[in-house]
């Protein structure tokens, strides 16, 4: 999320956006840059000519051995990262919502989740470096896991845990002259399984200027310590690309990936809101050669690309919209072989979903309130055949809670919905900041959900913990938990709500299939800017 280094332009900012048109709820395609064509299978809508850029060019840059973010740390207040909404009036109002606030929202499905005891491996990874949020993302490759966070990198071996690299997001794109007033954050990490790679993407701000650039890499080798990068130009001067005008704000790089392209979606904020698609081609980026993107604008809010696990060259991109909803708009992105100009972007029908209310935000045991967002989807969705899965925080009763969907690529409602509670907090916990991975289409395979939970009604063990589901991707039995870690200490002070990491991610485990890593964050101090992140290995 946006950078709050200049809090004063953020609150008019934020008050510009409160006063235009929308309403926060469930958006539509801005329909300037479409034309009707004819579909027998659906009813669609075919997109204009997308703009292309190619990358510029930095040198391979290998990780070197060790720790070196050491004392880079920033002291004093630290640095806030606000979440930018459509509706920036009614989020602050909904963090201020009790967590006991009656909804109308549908009850929890079935009986509260148990805990085993499941965890193969707990590491430690990346540490705080005075912003917040840490906006956590992690991935695990063949022998590394790499975790993404506000600001650094960091590599660990996946059998000890050990530090292989951990370096500041501005020295591993330094290539580009970087300069000191331009702050990267909002950082994405994927491992890409059918490649054996691994694809970071950041954005940046400059505390000057309305410069923006999207950084992205891709690993030379499945053990992610060596890279190639690239850089995209979304704003320099008056000029521009996949932004409507220089002076709008990129923000939420939201990221996946098909057998051509790496993906990646974006919030816009200017004169209105709007999405972006930014389709890039991944196999050149691979083998160091010249990599261009194709950027399709203006979409509506809140896309989250797809992680397809075969070799489908389309992609589904789904938006719930914002604050509230009861259907998920989606978009087909097919890839050409021909190059990105070729990609083509189409309007499909629509997928009724159960009504939902954005979560409350959640409250610790002291009271203190955490955001949890507006309802989008903060991961990236899983397609594979003509499946797709994805998870998000709704409101249950005044509680926030994570809502599984398995959904078809074609029809129109939901496959299967669920919606669960723990059992050491049974209709009493928060259960937020949600990702989910799954391997196979198999109505019998696992699919694993990482979230963060409260239990306000607990003393320090409803403090804010790490915890993994995992169950049938395709029914409410004979599903579990594991928590892989609960805090030790509780944020106090916020002044309306904590920012937390916007993000977790999960995924299956390449090198052990029937087990996934969860990566979020922990809370370590008194402080919002106190904060570490955890990955742990679960399975049956």
């Amino acid at each position: 999320m946006f950078v709050g280094v200049n809090m004063p332009t953020l609150r008019r900012r934020l008050v510009a956006l409160a006063s235009t048109a929308l309403t926060g709820f469930s958006l539509v395609l801005i329909p300037s840059i479409f034309s009707s064509r004819d579909s027998v299978a659906a009813q669609e809508v075919s997109a204009g000519a997308a703009q292309v850029q190619a990358a510029k060019k930095a040198s391979i840059y290998n990780m070197p051995s060790g720790d070196h973010t050491a004392g880079l740390a920033r002291t004093g207040p630290g640095v806030v990262i606000p979440r930018r909404s459509p509706t920036p009036g009614a989020e602050l109002q909904r963090l201020k919502r009790l967590p006991g606030e009656p909804s109308s929202a549908s009850v929890v499905d079935g009986s509260p989740t148990i805990e085993p005891k499941a965890l193969y491996k707990e590491c430690v990874t990346n540490i705080a470096t005075g912003f917040a949020p840490s906006d956590i993302h992690g991935a695990a490759g063949s022998t590394n896991l790499v975790v993404v966070t506000n600001v650094d990198i960091g590599i660990y071996n996946k059998s000890n845990c050990g530090i292989v690299s951990r370096v500041p997001l501005r020295s591993f794109f330094g290539g580009f002259g970087i300069p000191s007033t331009q702050t990267l954050f909002d950082p994405r990490v994927l491992y890409d399984r059918p490649s054996g790679r691994c694809l970071v993407v950041v954005e940046s701000r400059d505390s000057t200027n309305t410069d923006q650039f999207l950084y992205i890499a891709g690993s030379t080798s499945s053990s992610c310590t060596s890279w190639n990068l690239r850089r995209f130009t979304l704003s320099s001067g008056a000029s521009v690309f996949c932004k409507a005008a220089a002076s709008d704000f990129y923000d939420y790089p939201n990221a996946g990936y098909n057998v051509r392209r790496l993906v990646v979606t974006s919030n816009n904020f200017g004169a209105s809101v709007y999405g972006t698609l930014l389709s890039i081609d991944k196999p050149a980026l691979y083998s160091n050669g010249g990599v261009s993107g194709a950027c399709f604008r203006p979409l509506t809010f809140n896309l989250a690309p797809a992680v397809v696990g075969d070799s489908n060259a389309s992609m589904f991109v789904l938006s719930p919209g914002s604050g509230s909803g009861s259907s998920l708009s989606r978009l087909r992105l097919t890839t050409s072989a021909s190059g990105v100009g070729s990609d083509t972007l189409a309007s499909t029908s629509s997928i009724s979903i159960a009504a939902w209310t954005a979560p409350p935000a959640a409250s610790q045991p002291n009271g203190e309130l955490i955001d949890t967002l507006d309802g989008r989807f903060q991961s990236a969705s899983k397609q594979l055949g003509s499946l797709l899965w994805n998870v998000k925080a709704v409101n249950i009763g005044g509680f926030a809670r994570h809502r599984l969907y398995k959904l078809s690529t074609t029809g129109t409602t939901a496959l299967f919905t669920r919606t669960p509670t723990t059992s050491t907090c049974a209709n009493a916990d928060h259960l937020f900041n949600p990702s989910i991975d799954t391997n196979s289409t198999s109505t019998s395979a696992l699919a694993f959900v990482t979230s963060s939970r409260t239990c306000p009604s607990q003393a320090t063990a409803g403090n804010v913990a790490h915890v993994i589901f995992r169950g049938p991707n395709s029914s409410t039995a004979n599903w579990v938990f594991t928590t892989i870690q609960t805090s030790a200490s509780q944020y106090t002070g916020c002044g309306g709500g904590c920012r937390w990491g916007d993000y977790s991610s999960t995924q299956i485990d390449p090198s052990s299939t029937g087990r996934a890593w969860g990566f979020n964050q922990l809370v370590t101090g008194s402080s919002q800017f106190s904060w570490n992140t955890r990955a742990g290995l679960v399975g049956p």
